[in-house]
Parts: structure tokens; C-alpha cells; sequence
């Protein structure tokens, strides 16, 4: 980790602040996910639901498949649900049938916390009719404590050049960023004009069982079509992307007339200790949440959040964005080290870095090969809860710059591919090295600082 006196207007994270430590298991208890392989999926009789059951249905316990189904006996299960809708009716040889077909064979297995996650597992993946069975692990916000409102000006807008870019485009209505992430402040004047309808995914059980020392608070139960915001984070991230501008008010965002998208996968996690508020939620939730986003229209989305292990379901979600021509872009995290996050190391997303106002990498930002390009995560200044602005600080703010760019781009050019805006973004950033002879890109920066009027240029 870079010695922070070396950065001082890059200030550290304390790594106290986040809900679990960089080596500690944030599997959740009595919770698996499994894929059934394809032709045992066809095989699956019971009425399985989408989501969580409440009132007077009764939750599915069993899938129809006998081996499976003992297995599940023997663990305690106490409910089964589908991570994504049944497959819809499309005609044969139509290439969306097999990714269709593969969604919809996940499934989410609840059962007594107290029954040994790692022995379900090795009973799950032992029968022939599971293609993978892998522990649901938590995910956080990639942020940390705010700051004091020291700085009134949004420097990082400038740093990235969006002055110049707003000569050729400041965004398009019928381009959508989904904020996957803590919801966002439906009533915020500044971001309420541009929100389309969003959806609520954070279903943690009646009664979930937080990290020690942390207890879950407000909405945490059940699927529903209001992402409102408690926490802060999602707001914050959203008003950089896109928000209300040019109207003597409040703050800028990167784009101004592109439409912000709400997906509510984190919930209210606060710290006993000195009551610090976080937001975590389910690689489920998330692979949910991905998957509806992408169905309804999103070409954008931005992936604030994170954690150390990769699940198959939220690869599967992040490929179902892909080859649905969707650019997602996520933040690398806020170790301080050379490691992996997910999803941003996932093949095909964009991996975002902080830098500071001298363009030199916050001492927070994870590095690594998988790193795309950096942006400002250092006293950004952006919406947040109760019609506010406030600063913060981590990967999560660079990462809405990013995205905010990528918005632009496809309101300037909307025949562009995923792959374009990757290459492109990467293509037009400013090359940035820790040392003279670091050559781009590299594993401090990637491609460099992400340059939105360069980038706008390259469809000149």
C-alpha cells in the first residue's frame, strides 16, 4: 500500500469503516445458490417463484428433482426461488435461448443458518444434476465516510474535461444509466426529474444475520417497486452521472439529460460501535437487479459495489448486460491494494480507479491488470439524502465519471457497441504512470484518466 504521506490529498480509507475485512469470509449464512444443469432443468416439476413468497403462499422447498430434493430435505430447507424469471417463449434457433435457458436455471436455496454452508455445498456440487453450487456472499458500497463540505467547486468534472464535451453533447432522454446499488432519493429536486422507474431487489429474509458488531436496519425485506434510498451512497453516485443542471441550482452532473435508473440491491447496515451507516446487500440480489436493469432498457450500468470472490450468478447476470450490448462499468475497490473486486474484474467490465486533484492515484484505489481507466474519487461533491449535497471519497465516486462518459457517448453516437465505448474510453484517456517509465497501460491507472471531450471527439 502507497505511503500515505506521499499522497496527502488522497486520504486513506479507514479500512474499520467497511463491514468486512479484506480477508474475512462474507459468505451469508444459510444461503447457497445453485445452477441445475440443463437437462435437469427441464426436468424441474414444482412451482418454484421468482422472488420472495410472503402471506398465505407457501414457499417452495423442493424442485422436483429426486437427488436434489433429498438434499435439501437433509439441510433444512426452508424456501427455493428463483434468481430470474422462467425463460419466455421464443422461436427455435433464436441464439437468446440458450443464455435464456442458463438465467433461469439459478436458483437461491435458503436454509437453517445454523447447517454448515461448506457441507451443502459439497453435497450440492457432488450430484450430477448441479452445474455449480457456491456460497451467496455479501457485497458493500466501495465508498467510505464522507467528508466535511470543504470544497464547493466539482473539480473532478473539470479534470475529466466535461466543459469542453458538453460543447457536443450533454446527454440524451432516451439513453438510461442504472444505478445498481442503495436506491436513490426518489425526491431529490435534482435528480427526481430525470429517474425512470425502478425496482427494489434487497430481500435479505425476515431475520438476516449481519456481520458482528453491525445490525441491518429499515427496508431489508421483500421485492417491491420503490428503491428508495437510505443510506446515501446511491444518490450520491447517481448525481454525478446525471442530474438536474444549468438551472442555478445545486450541483452538475456528467451528463444532463440522460435518464437515471434507480435498482435498489444494498441495504442499511449500521455499525454498533459509533453508529457508522454503510450499505451491503446479496450477490443475488445484485445478479437480480443486473438482469431486470438490462431487460428494461438500461445501455449503462453503474456498479458501485463490490467484494473479494466471484459468484457465478453475478457472472452470468454480467454476461446476460454484455451480449445484450449493455456497458457496465465498476469500481475497483477501496483496499489499497493490488486485488481483485467483483465484479470489476469480471471479463468485459470497466474497471475504474481514483485518482486525486493531481491526478495521482488515491491511496485508497485498488490496482491490478484488470484496472480499465481511472477518474476523480477524491472530495467529489454530489447529491445525497434529504435534497442535500455533500463530498466523499473511494472508487465509487470515480466509477459514476466513467459511466457518466459512457452516457455521453452512446447520446452522441447510439449505434455504438459496448465494445466501442470500452475501446474508446480506454483509447482517449489521458496516460497517466506512477513512475517515468511505467508504460500504458498499467496496473495504477489502466489506460489513464478517463477524458470526456477526447472521447466525444473520437465520433468526430
Amino acid at each position: 500500500m502507497p505511503d500515505k504521506d506521499q499522497y496527502p490529498h488522497a486520504e486513506a480509507p479507514d479500512e474499520r469503516s467497511s463491514v468486512f475485512a479484506p480477508d474475512q469470509d462474507n459468505q451469508v449464512p444459510g444461503e447457497v445458490l445453485i445452477k441445475v444443469q440443463p437437462d435437469a432443468a427441464k426436468g424441474v416439476s414444482a412451482a418454484v417463484p421468482t422472488g420472495p413468497v410472503r402471506g398465505a403462499f407457501a414457499a417452495a422447498t423442493h424442485l422436483g428433482l429426486e437427488p436434489l430434493d433429498q438434499v435439501f430435505t437433509d439441510i433444512g430447507v426452508r424456501s427455493v426461488t428463483r434468481l430470474h424469471p422462467p425463460p419466455a417463449p421464443i422461436p427455435a434457433g433464436i441464439a437468446a435461448v440458450a443464455e435464456q435457458t442458463e438465467l433461469s436455471a439459478a436458483y437461491r436455496v435458503r436454509f437453517d443458518p445454523a447447517q454448515d454452508v461448506s457441507r451443502a455445498l459439497q453435497r450440492l456440487n457432488a450430484l450430477e444434476e448441479v452445474s455449480v453450487a457456491e456460497p451467496n456472499r455479501w457485497r458493500e458500497q466501495a465508498s467510505v465516510i464522507p467528508n466535511d463540505p470543504l470544497f464547493a467547486q466539482q473539480w473532478g468534472l473539470k479534470r475529466i474535461k466535461c466543459p469542453e464535451a458538453w460543447e457536443r453533447s450533454r446527454g440524451s432522454d432516451s439513453v438510461s444509466v442504472a444505478i445498481i446499488d442503495t436506491g436513490v432519493d426518489l425526491d431529490h429536486p435534482e435528480l427526481a426529474p430525470l429517474l425512470k422507474q425502478g425496482k427494489d431487489f434487497v430481500d435479505l429474509g425476515p431475520d438476516p444475520m449481519a456481520s458482528r458488531g453491525w445490525v441491518f436496519e429499515g427496508d431489508f425485506l421483500g421485492v417491491d417497486d420503490f428503491p428508495q434510498d437510505e443510506v446515501g451512497h446511491g444518490t450520491h453516485v447517481a448525481g454525478t452521472i446525471a442530474c438536474r443542471s444549468n438551472n442555478r441550482e445545486g450541483v452538475t452532473g456528467v451528463t444532463w439529460e440522460c435518464r437515471l435508473m434507480p435498482v435498489r440491491v444494498l441495504a442499511r447496515i449500521r455499525r454498533l460501535s459509533d453508529n457508522l451507516i454503510s450499505g451491503t446487500g446479496s450477490a443475488a440480489d445484485i445478479a437480480a437487479g443486473i438482469r431486470w436493469a438490462v431487460d428494461h432498457g438500461a445501455r449503462v450500468l453503474n456498479l458501485s459495489l463490490g467484494g473479494p470472490q466471484a459468484t457465478e450468478v453475478e457472472r452470468d447476470a454480467i454476461a446476460h448486460a454484455i451480449n445484450h450490448d449493455v456497458v457496465v462499468v465498476a469500481a475497483m475497490g477501496n483496499n489499497g491494494r493490488r486485488t481483485q473486486s467483483f465484479p470489476a474484474a469480471f471479463d468485459d467490465v470497466i474497471a475504474v480507479g481514483a485518482t486525486d486533484p493531481l491526478d495521482r492515484k488515491a491511496t485508497f484505489s485498488n490496482t491490478g491488470p484488470h484496472i480499465d481507466v481511472s477518474a476523480p474519487g477524491v472530495n467529489i461533491l454530489s447529491t445525497f439524502l434529504d435534497d442535500t449535497f455533500s463530498p466523499s471519497d473511494g472508487t465509487s465516486m470515480a466509477c459514476p465519471h466513467v459511466a457518466g462518459v459512457a452516457a455521453l457517448l452512446l447520446s452522441l453516437g447510439p449505434g455504438l457497441s459496448a465494445r466501442d465505448v470500452r475501446q474508446i474510453l480506454r483509447t482517449t484517456a489521458k496516460p497517466l504512470r506512477r513512475r517515468p517509465n511505467d508504460p500504458v497501460p498499467n496496473d495504477d491507472f489502466g489506460f489513464g484518466l478517463v477524458d470526456a471531450d477526447s472521447a466525444l471527439l473520437a465520433l468526430v
